[in-house]
């Protein structure tokens, strides 16, 4: 079976309206809901730096989970010495989009089955990644008691440019991110870089000795 972990930058998310509006009688009209800004399908490469120097090339899949709302991340390596089959790493997270916010599904691969629905993937917890409204300056606080961690969210711009190799996005939502153990001490710090209906492009950890650097280096055809 595929090991399933959750990735909580991609953070690398899925799928109901971030808000809606309200009717009185024949006075107001509804207002629209905001379209949904989780990609449902597309096919990207990843290129991992570590220390500034390239270290790893990767690809990452968004597909919908049938008869649901969530979305399947898969992460796939393929190692270059690889002279079999059992040499290309393959990882998966979920996500859905929710009225309050976007949340990931911490799901643990020895715990998954090897034969999965929606139904499965829905028995785990889930931790918010992205926060509603979509506000700069909005932060949140994630308690993951399980592994004596907690993680502040704070979204510093909603609408920033980013250049990527692949290409310049623009409207993005930069969120800055620092995790902490049970003890209050800081063990990773960093940023990510969402584009709406493309999924996360730059994601940057910081941690006690290194940097850890993630770029969408190009779209592969869908």
């Amino acid at each position: 079976m595929r090991n399933v972990l959750i990735i909580l930058f991609i953070a690398l998310c899925t799928i109901l309206p971030a808000g809606c509006g309200t009717e009185s009688e024949g006075s107001q009209t509804k207002a629209k809901d905001p379209a949904p800004i989780l990609p449902t399908s597309g096919d990207y490469s990843f290129r991992r730096y570590i220390e500034e120097k390239g270290h790893t090339d990767y690809r990452v899949v968004y597909s919908r989970v049938p008869n649901s709302e969530i979305v399947e991340v898969r992460t796939v390596i393929d190692l270059e010495s690889a002279e079999s089959s059992s040499d290309i790493k393959e990882t998966s997270n979920f996500y859905e989009e929710t009225k309050d916010g976007i949340y990931g599904y911490i799901v643990l691969s020895e715990e998954f089955p090897s034969e999965w629905d929606a139904t499965d993937i829905k028995k785990f917890p889930k931790t918010k990644i992205i926060a509603y409204p979509l506000e700069a300056s909005n932060s949140w606080t994630e308690e993951m008691k399980d592994f004596d961690l907690k993680i502040t969210y704070h979204i510093r711009e909603v609408d920033a440019e980013i250049k990527t190799p692949a290409k310049t996005f623009k409207d993005c939502i930069v969120i800055d991110f620092e995790e902490k153990d049970k003890d209050g001490n800081t063990l990773r710090k960093g940023n990510s870089a969402f584009a709406p209906n493309v999924g996360w492009i730059r994601h940057e950890v910081e941690a006690e000795v290194l940097k850890d650097v993630h770029k969408l280096i190009k779209i592969n055809e869908r």
